[in-house]
């Protein structure tokens, strides 16, 4: 998921927690601009624990802060507020404030402290590096958000880094300053970070049960978190007096101890009972970041609240939260850390590199101080080069990614079929990344190739859970994604028996127009490294080429299927036929069916004698003559010739396509062909062929479709209809059509007919009443 693909509402509440943190900024600034210039005592004061504010009071014996017992000779007791502390300071330029101190290792000391004008440099001494690791956890939050938007984890650090940046932005605000709305935001800031622990306890490791089925219980937290900031401000408005003192001794910080060892405990449970390896690390992780980086800091502000017990300066102990920020960026970028090997390689030699460079440096600017210019020049250009040398060594694979996907994409491209494509995809991660196992799968005609594994028996890859999520998602799924997100929590099972079937880590998707066609199922690296971006991208990059090759192959099979299918057509139908069988599906769509046709037959009288007497050469000739002059009236009235036989020949109307006119048709080709042959027949007179033609035309049902087996098939017309006008046409004397009743019924007064009587037909019982179909009129109508 996408940011951009968030609800308003999601977008909304993320603005929110980013924009709380940006107001303490800008509080936190506004407060530094105001103060900068004006006197500064050197000290704050958080109840009764002194901390310096300048360097110079640091040096001057405040590092490492105390609990203050005197203030130029007053004693103080109780637990005091900075306003009321400062009411009886010399706060003018030029004077002296005396402090005595207890040390955090029980001894007494007095300090003596002179008051200045506030620098920048002060400022940065005192709050810098507090505000310099809020804004740090602020950024890590937002680009692990911006990377893993709208999850569940991906908020409670959000909402976590959000808290902890704005007290340590807000901090000395908090306790310095007299303005309500400063001191307000540090008190609220103070009551979340004190609750938003049970937040990150419910979303990490993995998402608790309790947060799925009531995600509610979120308002429970922060409605606490809420009561205390009230409380707090309360505690802060009426100086610590009556009740609210206890608020302000402690109630916070038991609060935030309580919601540690809830994280804490989660952590430690998980790590030691999960069935799962991948949640197991994920808790030791968050386990050992909490422990030395926020449990520390809980136990120094409850003894500090609680006890009244300083043991060191608070600002150094919060530098203890890298810790934290280590693990939780660690889970976050799991993938690129996975590879730590590498990456700490390469910080040694970056270190070591830079730390040459630097004391080369400063031994030139010892020598000469713009000597240092000569050292950049060729840095600029000579660092590149470094770079990719130190890339190409630590990923030899990454540096040819380029060369090896071309190869893979030329060799896809080569393939000739589906399975040629298969088997070239399934090799493909063991030479990008050193893949130990591999299989590639199209949907939903289950074709399959392996590579390093078998493939576990079982239902259809089609059938699994894990692949009907990736149709769904249409982006990669890798087995840690199973084991953390909380989406996965009902078919987890099902999705890693489908990763042990496939012997796979991650799947990918193979996308044909955003619909998911196929998967690729990528098993460990040998090296034991995880799938980092550039590798995933790589993959994905073969992916799309390999169906882009299985498309091409399908694409040139239809192809071939179409052209074969044509020629098979082009023996029985004329061009305008083909054309619209082939637009309505093609051969595949011409079954058997009964249907209304209009027959022809046509045979050669005399041919018989004809052929005894003339060399076969000859015979060849002049059929091929008469037929190519039938063949183009056959064409040219849109018939379907169903053979060619000797000398004879069958044509029929109405089928494969709907004719209306079929009798017509038939009439009207009939009369061209008489006219055709009477033209032939003069020059065969001239040789002394004697030779002409008898024609018979019927029209009725009969069943039409394709007879024979597979490569070699005729279009036929089966049927009484057929005998019928081939018994006419074996009756018909050279140069006469013979027609039956009931062509004669269908034609209209245009053509001209006679009787030719009741004629006994072999095959039928009864005689059979055909007509002579003359010319005149009808053959001028025919030939014009």
């Amino acid at each position: 998921m996408h940011f951009r693909d968030g609800t308003v509402r999601q977008k909304a509440l993320f603005a929110t927690l980013v924009g709380v943190y940006i107001v303490g900024l800008g509080i936190a600034f506004t407060d530094k601009v105001e103060r900068v210039g004006k006197p500064d005592v050197g000290w704050v004061m958080d109840g009764r624990d002194v901390f310096p504010t300048r360097d110079d009071a640091g040096a001057a014996g405040l590092y490492g802060g105390g609990r203050a017992l005197r203030i130029n000779g007053q004693a103080l007791q109780g637990r005091l507020w900075w306003l009321e502390v400062r009411a009886n300071l010399r706060s003018a330029t030029g004077d002296t404030n005396i402090l005595t101190l207890q040390r955090p290792d029980g001894t007494v000391s007095q300090v003596s402290v002179p008051v200045r004008a506030l620098r920048w440099t002060d400022v940065f001494y005192a709050e810098g590096s507090t505000t310099g690791l809020g804004v740090l956890f602020v950024t890590v939050a937002i680009a692990s958000f911006l990377l893993r938007p709208f999850t569940a984890s991906s908020w409670a650090l959000l909402a976590l880094c959000c808290a902890i940046g704005g007290v340590l932005t807000s901090q000395f605000v908090g306790a310095g300053a007299d303005n309500f709305l400063h001191v307000l935001y540090f008190r609220a800031m103070v009551g979340f970070v004190c609750c938003v622990p049970f937040h990150a306890g419910l979303a990490f490791p993995v998402v608790h049960p309790l947060l799925l089925r009531r995600p509610r219980i979120l308002l429970v937290v922060y409605g606490l978190g809420a009561a205390i900031a009230v409380a707090q401000a309360a505690a802060w408005y009426t100086n610590f007096a009556g009740p609210l003192r206890y608020v302000g001794g402690g109630l916070d910080t038991t609060v935030l101890l309580l919601g540690m060892l809830f994280f804490v405990g989660r952590c430690c449970v998980l790590a030691l009972g999960d069935r799962d390896p991948l949640v197991t690390q994920r808790a030791r992780v968050l386990f050992a970041g909490v422990l030395f980086g926020v449990l520390p800091i809980g136990v120094l502000l409850f003894l500090r609240g609680a006890l009244q017990m300083v043991v060191i300066d608070i600002r150094l102990a919060y530098w203890a939260l890298t810790v934290l920020l280590l693990a939780l960026g660690y889970l976050t970028a799991r993938h690129e850390l996975f590879n730590a090997r590498i990456a700490v390689r390469r910080a040694v030699i970056y270190a070591v590199v830079v730390g040459v460079l630097t004391a080369f440096a400063v031994l030139l600017t010892t020598v000469r101080p713009y000597a240092v210019a000569v050292l950049l020049l060729p840095l600029l250009y000579w660092w590149p080069l470094f770079d990719q040398r130190l890339n190409a060594w630590l990923y030899p694979k990454r540096t040819r990614f380029p060369d090896l996907v071309r190869a893979i994409g030329a060799e896809l491209a080569a393939s000739p079929t589906v399975d040629a494509v298969l088997a070239a995809l399934a090799g493909a991660p063991e030479r990008l990344c050193d893949a130990q196992s591999c299989v590639a799968f199209l949907l939903p005609d289950e074709h399959v190739s392996a590579v390093g594994c078998a493939l576990a028996p079982g239902r259809r890859l089609g059938d699994e859970t894990l692949v009907q999520l990736l149709k769904t998602t249409r982006r990669e799924i890798l087995r840690d994604h199973v084991a953390i997100e909380p989406q996965y929590a009902n078919i987890r099972g099902d999705c890693y028996a489908c990763f042990d079937r496939l012997q796979a880590e991650l799947l990918l998707p193979l996308l044909r127009d955003d619909v998911v066609v196929g998967g690729l199922g990528i098993g460990a690296r040998a090296s034991g490294d995880v799938y980092a971006a550039p590798e995933l991208a790589a993959l994905s990059t073969v992916a799309q080429q390999a169906v882009q090759a299985i498309a091409r192959v399908e694409a040139t099979q239809r192809l071939r299927e179409r052209e074969t299918e044509f020629a098979d057509l082009k023996r029985f139908f004329p061009p305008q036929i083909i054309d619209q069988v082939m637009a309505r599906g093609g051969a595949a769509e011409l079954r058997s069916q009964r249907k209304l046709v209009s027959v022809f037959f046509a045979d050669l009288r005399g041919f018989t004698s004809f052929s005894d007497s003339v060399e076969p050469e000859e015979v060849m000739a002049t059929l091929a003559e008469y037929h190519a002059a039938m063949g183009r009236r056959i064409a040219a009235f849109g018939g379907t010739l169903e053979r060619f036989a000797g000398d004879g020949f069958m044509v029929f109307f109405n089928d494969p396509v709907d004719q209306a006119d079929h009798v017509e048709r038939t009439v009207r080709m009939a009369l061209a062909m008489r006219t055709d042959v009477q033209r032939l027949r003069e020059g065969w007179l001239r040789k002394g062929y004697q030779i002409d033609v008898g024609m018979g035309i019927h029209t009725g049902y009969a069943t039409c479709g394709f007879v024979g087996y597979e490569g070699r098939r005729d279009y036929a017309v089966i049927g009484n209809v057929t005998n019928l006008a081939a018994r006419l046409s074996a009756a018909a004397a050279g140069g006469e059509i013979l027609i039956t009743a009931r062509v004669r019924g269908e034609l209209h007064d245009g053509y001209r007919t006679e009787p030719a009587g009741e004629l006994t037909l072999k095959g039928f019982h009864q005689p059979q009443a055909a007509y002579r179909l003359l010319e005149a009129q009808a053959q001028q109508r025919a030939t014009g």
